[in-house]
């Protein structure tokens, strides 16, 4: 969803996360993170702006003051966001949606967070719910927190958060099959839970304030994996009282709370006034649900929203882009994202890796890639160019037609294939299927599309009863690391029954090795190698498509400001503010 980066003290700052692109204003984030260098970013946005021709400019814009570097950030307001649909839980042991990680990171933070602020220096961990940086014992497996004092649950409880809070989320995870358990595979204890054998984590240790966490080795990842919100803390007297249904029950811990969720309606966040942090730049934040992009695009013009989750659609990106009042507020950030189509490997007839790679040589990802007009780079490898590690491999980057028939062929496919290919209604994904069709046609695959809602789709995709044979998928990084992308998407020891992110099933015990190897290693050399061996192995081997590495869009009102592509957050909504017009301005 989304994401990013290691520490354990000097390791964090020594991976070097990406540049940012910034366009003419600060950016926004979104979940993921990629590292193209800065030139090349801006050669690529430059080119975009030149693609796009005059057209008819809307009427003069209310002028604003720039921002925070003027002076201090106002405080209050409401804004109004906008997003196609709902948000797919407002649970933090649940939710794994990379358009519905700002709302959640925003009322619910836990023991670590990243710094604020675009760029590399966003990478940088600090304490949030803890008081300090863990101390390090035991040959780095053994982490000791402290919970701040003033750390509270917001309304109804509004007591204080204990260590107890910590590790009854942690171990929830376990109860629920969270789609992150795995991330948490490796505290002692967690492969008997795993298993069924056990439902405590010895390996997590509470005593009033002071929360311990061994490891079974050291891991160089585990500071950015507990800064994700799946550890946040959650009361147990709320959540057993309302099993179930805690999206409806929420008890914020970060700068905002939920004052109403209405499905297919609205969000409704609050500033939480029991936030031990920094508090929220805006009184209230509206997240309005059921907006297409094209009608968000209008509603932001019009001057009646202030942003949303979507990206740009393809004509009204080149013709804002192209007008100099709308060019400033449209973000365009590189994410560190893969979009991919995955194989059923286990079953007929993507079990044969010939069929997967004649879909491979069958693809134009160039012609893909105007379907983002033009914002990223073809795909010719798994990780994401700005991961550290990442080398560009360059494999199917150009079309050929007759290998993939020849492939088609020996695998016993002469007159090609039918397969139903599963898919988003969330544009541009229709557009981009259809693309892809299209161009499989041309080999004789012939596949039906199947599109759904994204909530819905993923959870389908995700359960492994359901036998997906071939679909489409995107993949942000959640923090600044290869193994987000190798360890989440295709380690066959992290399959799971549900929320499974594998979905190709991909099982490779030598994939497998050389992930666990190159989590272990402390050698930046030695895990670049190695991650490089995967991605070539899984590039042969083919379980997966690669599309495209895409940048993001995002465009907002005039009047917010506080926006910027962050690292690891996408978009921090408690850093958002409301612009104090200029003095005469209309």
């Amino acid at each position: 969803m989304l994401s990013q980066g290691a520490r354990r003290a000097p390791l964090l700052d020594s991976r070097r996360p990406l540049a940012r692109c910034v366009p003419e204003e600060p950016t926004l984030p979104r979940r993921s993170t990629s590292l193209l260098r800065i030139s090349a970013r801006l050669l690529v946005v430059t080119a975009l702006v030149g693609l796009v021709a005059g057209c008819r400019r809307p009427p003069a814009m209310p002028s604003y003051a720039p921002g925070p570097g003027d002076g201090p950030i106002r405080r209050g307001g409401h804004a109004v966001f906008v997003r196609e649909e709902d948000p797919d839980y407002l649970d933090p042991a649940l939710s794994y949606g990379t358009y519905s990680a700002p709302v959640n990171e925003a009322i619910f933070h836990t023991l670590l967070d990243y710094a604020h602020g675009p760029g590399p220096a966003g990478a940088r961990l600090e304490p949030d719910l803890a008081d300090a940086l863990p101390d390090l014992r035991e040959g780095g497996t053994l982490y000791c927190f402290q919970v701040r004092r003033e750390a509270r649950f917001a309304a109804p409880l509004r007591r204080h958060i204990t260590a107890a809070d910590f590790k009854y989320a942690i171990e929830r995870l376990f109860r629920v099959n969270s789609p992150g358990v795995n991330f948490y595979r490796h505290i002692v204890g967690a492969d008997r839970v795993l298993a069924g054998r056990d439902s405590v984590l010895p390996g997590v240790i509470a005593r009033g304030d002071s929360l311990y966490i061994r490891l079974t080795a050291p891991d160089p990842v585990f500071l950015p994996i507990l800064s994700m919100t799946f550890t946040a803390p959650v009361p147990r007297e709320i959540v057993e009282r309302y099993s179930g249904t805690l999206s409806q029950h929420t008890v914020a811990t970060g700068p905002f709370q939920v004052a109403e969720f209405t499905p297919r309606r609205r969000v409704l966040l609050v500033r939480n006034p029991d936030y031990c942090g920094t508090p929220a730049g805006l009184d209230t934040f509206e997240l309005r649900l059921g907006v297409t992009p094209t009608n968000a695009v209008a509603l932001i013009r019009r001057g009646q929203v202030d942003g949303g989750f979507f990206e740009v659609p393809a004509a009204d990106y080149a013709r804002m882009r192209a007008d100099p009042q709308w060019r400033p507020q449209i973000g365009v950030d590189d994410g560190i994202e893969t979009d991919y189509l995955y194989f059923n490997v286990r079953h007929p007839p993507f079990n044969d890796p010939r069929v997967r790679q004649a879909v491979c040589w069958a693809l134009d990802r160039r012609a893909i890639l105007k379907v983002y007009s033009g914002r990223g780079v073809v795909a010719g490898e798994f990780l994401p160019p700005g991961m550290p590690g990442a080398v560009p491999l360059g494999r199917y980057l150009h079309p050929d037609l007759a290998r993939a028939r020849r492939l088609l062929r020996e695998a016993g496919y002469p007159q090609g294939l039918t397969v139903k290919l599963y898919g988003m209604t969330t544009e541009p994904n229709p557009r981009l299927l259809t693309i892809v069709q299209q161009q499989l046609a041309e080999v004789g695959i012939r596949a039906e599309l199947d599109l759904g809602e994204a909530v819905g789709y993923t959870s389908m995709a995700q359960d492994t009863t359901r036998h997906i044979p071939f679909g489409w998928y995107a993949w942000t990084a959640d923090y600044v690391d290869p193994s987000n992308f190798f360890d989440t998407l295709l380690n066959g020891r992290r399959i799971t029954a549900t929320f499974n992110n594998d979905l190709s099933l991909f099982d490779d015990a030598w994939v497998d090795d050389r992930i666990e190897q190159a989590m272990a290693s402390r050698e930046d050399s030695t895990r670049a190698r190695l991650w490089r061996e995967v991605d070539e192995r899984v590039m042969d081997e083919a379980p997966v498509a690669t599309l495209v590495h895409n940048y993001e869009s995002r465009l907002y009102a005039p009047r917010l400001g506080g926006w910027y592509r962050h690292i690891t957050r996408i978009l921090r909504l408690e850093d958002l503010y409301l612009k104090a017009p200029r003095p005469g301005a209309s």
